[in-house]
């Protein structure tokens, strides 16, 4: 498939308005469709679940279940502390609330920060795990630290409606995509919030860091994502250097490259593709029967 492949429309928003649910911590909005196998769908910070639009539809005979931590989009916005150790518990508190003992864990973006996590903290609870490569702030391929005081200044001086929105939507280029400023923006006025950006983004950008628990993760693990880096160069994996942190501590673990994309929107650009090597995975890795 060639570079220039374009996908021409994004999908509309799942029908779906989810619901609110209260721990007895905090108040988190979830969604929670269809039957089958629990597949639980965790993304990222300014796109947050809004990026699983395109996939959910090819996953009807799963049981999607999708949410927004606290701190973003219509979940609650307690004050600190907040971070990949306060995102697990409360998405165990979440899945343990809607009889999920047990799930196929989906990440992408930062949501892989709090996934590693919840894998490596509750294993009992995650069949196999479909992951992405976010796993310390400070990976020097994905250049986080000179984004954030971009980020954070556009946020201070514009907020995250309207412009501001605008202005932190075309932080990321993402080519294939000729609406993605479009939608990104709009899911940012939904789901980031200026008085939590610097506890979910923030965080995401300068302090996040589960290198110690990947080693802990148990189970099959897979990571996805694009050819791409973040300059839309083809990417080498063999330079990826959480890539290779998670190879280190995660012998077993399988890699899956989809060409010529982005490497976290890939998801928006090729969900089919993406879909059809998750399926494989999960059909190799089911629920024990009876």
């Amino acid at each position: 498939m060639s570079t220039l492949e374009i996908r021409s429309e994004p999908p509309p928003s799942l029908d779906d308005p989810g619901a609110i649910l209260d721990t007895g911590k905090v108040r988190l909005w979830y969604s929670d469709i269809g039957s089958g196998e629990p597949l639980t769908l965790v993304g990222g910070m300014t796109a947050g679940h809004h990026i699983w639009d395109f996939v959910r539809p090819h996953l009807d005979d799963y049981r999607t279940i999708t949410w927004e931590p606290r701190g973003l989009g219509r979940s609650e916005c307690p004050p600190p502390p907040y971070g990949a150790e306060v995102w697990a518990d409360d998405l165990h508190d979440l899945l343990l609330a809607r009889g999920v003992e047990k799930t196929h864990l989906w990440a992408a973006g930062f949501g892989n920060y709090y996934a590693i996590r919840f894998a490596a903290e509750y294993p009992e609870m995650v069949q196999s795990f479909i992951a992405y490569t976010d796993v310390w702030h400070g990976d020097e391929g994905k250049s986080y630290a000179k984004i954030w005081p971009v980020y954070n200044a556009i946020v201070q001086s514009f907020g995250t409606k309207g412009i501001g929105a605008t202005m932190l939507a075309g932080i990321f280029q993402v080519p294939w995509l000729p609406w993605f400023n479009r939608w990104e923006a709009a899911n940012i006025e939904e789901v980031l919030h200026p008085e939590t950006v610097a506890d979910t983004v923030g965080y995401g950008l300068t302090q996040a860091d589960v290198r110690a628990d990947v080693g802990r993760v148990r189970g099959p693990v897979l990571v996805l994502q694009g050819e791409q880096d973040y300059e839309g160069r083809p990417a080498d994996p063999a330079n990826d250097a959480s890539l290779r942190l998670m190879r280190e501590a995660i012998p077993e673990l399988e890699l899956a490259v989809i060409p010529d994309s982005h490497p976290g929107y890939v998801l928006a650009h090729k969900p089919e593709e993406c879909v059809a090597v998750a399926r494989a995975f999960l059909a190799r890795h089911p629920f024990a029967s009876g």
